[in-house]
Formats: C-alpha cells, sequence, structure tokens
C-alpha cells in the first residue's frame, strides 16, 4: 500500500505504518471493541490515532472481526468442555440457548449478540461463573 501524505481525519502528516503484531480494536454490530492483529500494511494517524485502511481492506474488516469472534467462541467452548468434562448441551443450558444455537455459533453459522458472546466469555474464564450459571443453582436445587 503505497503511503498517505495526510490524515483524512486529522490532516496531521505524523503517520506510522504499523507492525504486523500490533493490535486494534473495532466496535462492531452490538460488540464494543473487537480486538483484531493487523497487517502491516495499514498507517495510524499519530496524532489522533485514526487508522487508515484503504478500500480492499476495509472491505475485508467485516469478515476478520466475524473471524476472529468465531475464533474466541471456539477457543471459550474448548475451554469450558476441558474443564468441567462435561458435553456441549450443557454450556448451552447454563446459557441459556439452544444446544443447535450454541453448535451453530461455534461452527460460525451465526453469530450471537454481544451478551452471549461475553457471558460464555466469563464462564471460560471464571470456574465460577460456570458453576453459578447452572439453571439448577437459580432454581436452589443446588447446594451452595
Amino acid at each position: 500500500m503505497k503511503m498517505p501524505k495526510r490524515c483524512g481525519n486529522c490532516g496531521s502528516t505524523d503517520l506510522k505504518r504499523l507492525s504486523a503484531e500490533e493490535t486494534a480494536s473495532f466496535p462492531w454490530k452490538d460488540y464494543p471493541a473487537v480486538n483484531l492483529k493487523l497487517s502491516g500494511d495499514i498507517v495510524k494517524c499519530g496524532s489522533c490515532g485514526e487508522l487508515l485502511l484503504n478500500a480492499s481492506q476495509a472491505r475485508g474488516l467485516d469478515d476478520k472481526i466475524v473471524d476472529t469472534i468465531v475464533q474466541q467462541i471456539q477457543t471459550f467452548i474448548t475451554m469450558i468442555l476441558h474443564r468441567e468434562k462435561c458435553e456441549q448441551k450443557i454450556i448451552a443450558a447454563h446459557l441459556g440457548v439452544s444446544p443447535e444455537y450454541l453448535s451453530e455459533i461455534k461452527s460460525g453459522r451465526k453469530i450471537p449478540k454481544f451478551q452471549t458472546f461475553n457471558f460464555l466469555k466469563t464462564m471460560a474464564l471464571d470456574a465460577t461463573s460456570f458453576k453459578v450459571s447452572a439453571p439448577a443453582y437459580q432454581s436452589g436445587k443446588q447446594a451452595v
């Protein structure tokens, strides 16, 4: 990509090409921020922080965001399955979704709302959250 001369947002000439290891956060639909690894072809304004994307990069951004979310969902489900030694339908019950829907979000055929994604992430990273989210726990049938 040819290096632009000025930022289209603020007009600054303080531009730098990002390294391949850098990440940027993008809002997407009802997700407040999705962190993506960026290619070294992306330019960032040093003054306002705006990322300067060419047309092909902008067109591919949505697909890259979806791929990132799907990879994270797959990781979270795998983490829970290994830690809890349970079946996927148990995770679905904890999330309050059908096993079919959980399978669809795991495969990437559907993207869940941010709340479902965030709850899955919380259960993956905090074993207590998984136990407390059990339907039996909420109805008082499980010992504390």
